[in-house]
């Protein structure tokens, strides 16, 4: 299933800083309508270049399904960064 929240987290090294969520599924619902307005345009170009469209569809789906639980912490001199997809 696609990710439906992230959470980003910044803190510098005098231990302020703050969390932010953010509603990927709005991000989703705002991208479907330009998703289905160049999909035809994708399966010509699939078609071009000789690429199944539906194993192409499938690796794209499987991509953003693989998002779900990503963890990512980095650490600079200054700070740090915290991604958490959901």
């Amino acid at each position: 299933m696609i990710p439906f929240f992230a959470k980003i987290g910044l803190r510098s090294l005098r231990g302020m800083g703050f969390r932010l969520w953010i509603p990927l599924f709005l991000i989703w619902l705002l991208l479907v309508p330009i998703v289905l307005l160049l999909l035809p345009l994708m399966f010509v170009l699939w078609w071009a270049l000789q690429v199944n469209p539906f194993r192409a569809l499938s690796a794209c789906w499987q991509i953003l399904s693989g998002l779900s639980r990503t963890h990512v912490e980095v650490e600079h001199d200054h700070g740090s960064i915290l991604i958490h997809i959901v």
